[in-house]
C-alpha cells in the first residue's frame, strides 16, 4: 500500500501538469493565510500608526505631514484627514511608504484592508518567487515547491506580509534582486563556457539582469537602508562568483577586474538614481520637513540623512520586545503585535477569548533552517559550492551586519529579511539529504521522512496560525500556543 502511495505520487510528480499546479495551489495557500482576516483589527497595529498615515500624506502632497498626538482613534474611525500644514520628519526612505499608498488608493485610507492589501501582496507574490529562485538555485521542481510551501506557511513572514510596516516590502525586493542575481549567474556561465570553448580569455559583457538587481536593490534601499548591505554583498559574491568560474574554466582572471569595475560602476549608478528618485517628492516640495534649510536639494538631503543616520546609530531606547541580533536565530523574543482579550458575545460560551497578533517564526521550519544554513556556510568554504555560497552571503547580508549594533533597539521581526534565504537553505539540504542519504540508505526512506517534516510543518502551521492571521481563540489555547515565557 505504501509503496503504491509512493508510485503514484511520483507519477504524479512527472507530469508537465504538476509544477505549474502545484505553484498555483501553493501560492493560493499563501495568498489565504495573508488575505484572510486582513482588515482585522480595525485599528493601527504597531508601527502601523507611523508607516499608514505617512503614506497617506506622502500620496498626497509626495512627503510625509505630522500628525497632532492621538491621532489614531479619528483616523482609524475614518477621520484620516486630520494632519497638520508641517512637514514630518521621518527615519526611514519613501519606497516602503508608496508600496502601501497602492492600496490606500485602490480600498481608501478609512479601509484597513486598504492599508494592509499592498504588503499582502508582495508577501503572497513572494512565494511564486521563491519557487523560481529554487529552481535556479537546486535545479530541481519538487524542492522548489518545498520552499515555496515553507516560505507559505511560515509565520514571521505570514505577519509581515498582513502587517503595514516595512520590513516584509524590504524582505519582497531582496529576494526579487536575488533571483536577478541568479539569473545573471546563469547567463554569464554560458558566456565563459562559450569563451572557453573558443579559446577567448579576454571576455566583458554588458549584463541586463545586474541591471535589474540594482534597480531592486535600490528599491530594497528606499525602503531601509539596510539594502545596502545586500547591495554590497551581491556586488562582492558577483565578482568572486565571476573569478573562480573563470578560474574553473582556465580563463585569465584579469577580465574578471575589469567586470568587476563595470558592474559596479553600472549598480551603483542604477541603484543610486533608483534611490534618489523614489525622494522626488520631498525634493521638489517647499514645505517638506528639512527641505527650505538649503536651497540646494542636495545639500538638504544630505543634512536629512546625517539627521536620520544618527537618529538610527542612537536608538537605545528601552522596550519589553527588544531583540538583539544574535536571539534572532534562536527565535527568542518574538514583537507582540497585537493583544486583546474578552469576555463577551465573540466568545460564545467560554468565559475568556483572546485574539493575537504576535510574528512568531514557525518552529520547525525556523530551527531547522538555521541547522541548514550552517550545513550550507560549511559547504561553502569547505566545497567552494557558488549555490551555497550565494544563499549564505546573502544570509549574512541581511543577519550579520546587526550583529555590530547590539546595544541598539532592535526586534526579531527585522529577520524577515533574511528568512526567505534561511528557507532556500533548508531546501537546499533537503535536496542533499535526498541525493545522498546520509544516516537512511534507501532513497524510499529519505522519501518518506520528508514528507513526514512537510506533513508535521503544516500541522504546525494550522496550529498557530490563529496566533498569525489575529483569529479569536479560547485563552487557554493561546496560552498553550506560547511555547517559550519569553514568547509573551
Amino acid at each position: 500500500m505504501i509503496y503504491g502511495l509512493l508510485n503514484l505520487t511520483k507519477r504524479a510528480v512527472a507530469s508537465r501538469f504538476f509544477y505549474p499546479i502545484s505553484t498555483l495551489l501553493i501560492t493560493l495557500l499563501g495568498a489565504l493565510l495573508r488575505f484572510g482576516n486582513l482588515a482585522n483589527p480595525q485599528l493601527l497595529v504597531f508601527d502601523e500608526t507611523y508607516y499608514v498615515k505617512d503614506a497617506y500624506t506622502l500620496g498626497l502632497f509626495g512627503h510625509e505631514k505630522q500628525w497632532p498626538e492621538n491621532a489614531n482613534p479619528e483616523f482609524e474611525a475614518g477621520n484620516v484627514d486630520s494632519y497638520l500644514q508641517d512637514g514630518a520628519y521621518v527615519v526611514h526612505p519613501p519606497v516602503g511608504k508608496w508600496v502601501i499608498w497602492f492600496g490606500i488608493q485602490l480600498f481608501g485610507a478609512d479601509s484597513s484592508f486598504g492599508w494592509r492589501f499592498s504588503v499582502a501582496l508582495l508577501g503572497t507574490l513572494a512565494i511564486p518567487l521563491i519557487i523560481a529562485v529554487a529552481r535556479l538555485l537546486i535545479g530541481n521542481r519538487v524542492f522548489a515547491l518545498l520552499a515555496g510551501l515553507f516560505l507559505a506557511v511560515e509565520g514571521q513572514s505570514i505577519v509581515l506580509s498582513r502587517t503595514s510596516i516595512l520590513d516584509g516590502i524590504l524582505a519582497f525586493f531582496v529576494l526579487l534582486a536575488f533571483y536577478f542575481l541568479l539569473l545573471d549567474r546563469r547567463d554569464i556561465s554560458k558566456v565563459l563556457n562559450g569563451a572557453a570553448l573558443a579559446k577567448r580569455d579576454f571576455t566583458l559583457s554588458l549584463r541586463p539582469w545586474l541591471w535589474a538587481m540594482a534597480l531592486a536593490l535600490g528599491l530594497a534601499s528606499g525602503v531601509k537602508w539596510s539594502g545596502l548591505y545586500f547591495l554590497a554583498i551581491f556586488g562582492l559574491y558577483t565578482f568572486f562568483a565571476d573569478w573562480i568560474t573563470r578560474q574553473r574554466l582556465g580563463l585569465k582572471l584579469l577580465p574578471a577586474v575589469l567586470q568587476a569595475a563595470l558592474n559596479a560602476l553600472v549598480m551603483l549608478l542604477i541603484s543610486a538614481a533608483t534611490y534618489l528618485a523614489s525622494w522626488s517628492g520631498w525634493i521638489l516640495s517647499s514645505d517638506g520637513w528639512g527641505r527650505a534649510a538649503n536651497e540646494n536639494w542636495l545639500v538638504a538631503l544630505w543634512d536629512y540623512h546625517t539627521n536620520a543616520y544618527s537618529f538610527h546609530t542612537g536608538l537605545s531606547a528601552e522596550h519589553p520586545y527588544s531583540a538583539n541580533a544574535w536571539q534572532w536565530l534562536l527565535s527568542y523574543r518574538p514583537t507582540a503585535f497585537y493583544y486583546e482579550s474578552f469576555s463577551d458575545q465573540r466568545c460564545g460560551l467560554i468565559e475568556t477569548c483572546s485574539i493575537a497578533i504576535t510574528p512568531i517564526p514557525h518552529p520547525l521550519i525556523w530551527y531547522s533552517a538555521v541547522a541548514a544554513m550552517i550545513w550550507v556556510g560549511h559547504r561553502f568554504v569547505r566545497k567552494a559550492d557558488l549555490a551555497a555560497g550565494a544563499i549564505f552571503l546573502a544570509f549574512l547580508a541581511g543577519w550579520a551586519p546587526w550583529l555590530a549594533y547590539l546595544s541598539r533597539t532592535t526586534f526579531q521581526f527585522y529577520a524577515v529579511a533574511f528568512t526567505p534565504f534561511l528557507i532556500l537553505a533548508l531546501a537546499y539540504a533537503l535536496h542533499r539529504f535526498w541525493r545522498r542519504g546520509f544516516l537512511l540508505l534507501r532513497v524510499s526512506q529519505r522519501e518518506w521522512a520528508i514528507a513526514l517534516f512537510v506533513l508535521v510543518a503544516l500541522a504546525l502551521a494550522a496550529f498557530f496560525a490563529s496566533l498569525w492571521m489575529g483569529l479569536p481563540v479560547p485563552y487557554w489555547f493561546w496560552r498553550i500556543q506560547m511555547w517559550l515565557p519569553s514568547w509573551i
